[in-house]
């Protein structure tokens, strides 16, 4: 009776232990199993994180060369711009040289076999007295028409003429010609501006 005893007790603490290293061996799988997916989600959000850094990171450096890109536009128009106003007043002060006394008189008599309505012209104040006795003199004998000399606050150098009572009008002011010259120049200062914007 005693061994059925003892056979007993041994019989039921082996089904104890049994059922013990059963949970413990249920408990250890089922922590594993939590550590993996804690281990896989915590993978999933850094491939998550990294995959968002690397598109930040292009979206970040597109800007910045879109940005790059825009103010080196920008500072080539600029550039373009005070190149074409440092042309634009040596072109005025190289006419202004020109358009002395004489030249505007050979200018004006062939102005003269050209036209031959009634004409205003139209000088700087300086200008006005110093050739209104040869506009109303040689240069309306040579128009054979009517000739009214005027000053224009407008001109500095050269002259303007207008006909048919002001309708019609020419400019040969240094303004008028240096823009002239100016437009002229404008896509030769386009091709130098482009070329430098490529590097060439």
């Amino acid at each position: 009776m005693a061994e059925d005893l003892q056979a007993l007790m041994e019989r039921i603490q082996k089904d104890a232990v049994d059922k013990a290293e059963l949970e413990a061996t249920s408990i250890i799988s089922k922590a594993k199993e939590k550590a993996a997916e804690i281990v896989k989600a915590a993978e999933d959000e850094a491939k998550a994180k990294l995959e968002q850094a690397d598109k930040d990171a292009v979206a970040f450096t597109e800007r910045s060369e879109r940005t790059l890109e825009q103010s080196a536009r920008d500072l080539l128009l600029s550039v373009g711009k005070n190149l074409e106003k440092m042309i634009l007043d040596l072109l005025s002060l190289q006419i202004e040289k020109s358009l002395d006394e004489t030249t505007v008189k050979s200018m004006l008599l062939a102005i003269a076999k050209s036209y031959s309505s009634n004409i205003d012209v139209e000088f700087s104040e300086a200008d006005a007295t110093k050739l209104s006795s040869f506009v109303m003199g040689e240069f309306a004998k040579q128009l054979k028409a009517g000739v009214k000399v005027e000053s224009d606050k407008g001109v500095k150098f050269g002259f303007r003429v207008k006909l048919d009572g002001g309708k019609v009008s020419h400019e040969f002011t240094e303004q008028a010609m240096a823009e002239s010259l100016s437009a002229l120049l404008r896509p030769q200062l386009a091709k130098i501006v482009n070329k430098a914007a490529q590097g060439k």
